[in-house]
């Protein structure tokens, strides 16, 4: 009788191991896993960090304000707005948002990343939302804001 509860025991702690490294193999496989995520937002800081680190034939400030291009090709203009970052780029006329990341704590919805001749994102954070429309202006993106309470800003 004791080595059947024994045996029932290992049983069951084999079970049960076995169940948590499939949960943690399926956490991580979605990239939101126990082990650390996988893809997490771009700061401000990264953001720039890795426009200043841009191929040679595009030139930008650390602070992505000034652009300027060297092979004739629209350089990437990074913006921040309330709720996140986005890094956006005109050609023709047209503006095409090439990346975004929200602020901690802030999701994205509604994207409508062009290219077309605006683009806009959401940025949302419970009850707060944030529409930025991004549009070109002397061949440079521009981003505007529509907070939720309707008052209109610029940034960038």
């Amino acid at each position: 009788m004791r080595r059947r509860v024994v045996a029932i025991a290992v049983g069951w702690v084999l079970a049960a191991c076995a169940t948590a490294a499939v949960g943690t193999v399926a956490l991580d496989a979605v990239g939101a896993g126990i082990l650390g995520p996988q893809n997490q937002p771009l700061s401000q800081d990264d953001v720039a960090r890795a426009l200043a680190e841009a191929p040679s034939s595009v030139s930008v400030t650390p602070s992505a304000a000034a652009t300027t291009v060297s092979s004739g090709a629209p350089a990437p203009r990074g913006l921040t707005a309330p709720g996140g970052t986005i890094v956006a780029q005109c050609e023709g006329g047209l503006v095409t948002l090439l990346s975004w990341s929200p602020d901690p704590g802030y999701r994205t919805d509604d994207i409508s990343r062009g290219p077309a001749a605006t683009a806009s994102i959401k940025f949302k954070n419970g009850g707060t939302e944030n529409e930025v429309v991004v549009t070109c202006h002397d061949g440079k993106p521009r981003a505007d804001t529509v907070a939720d309470d309707g008052h209109h800003g610029g940034r960038g």
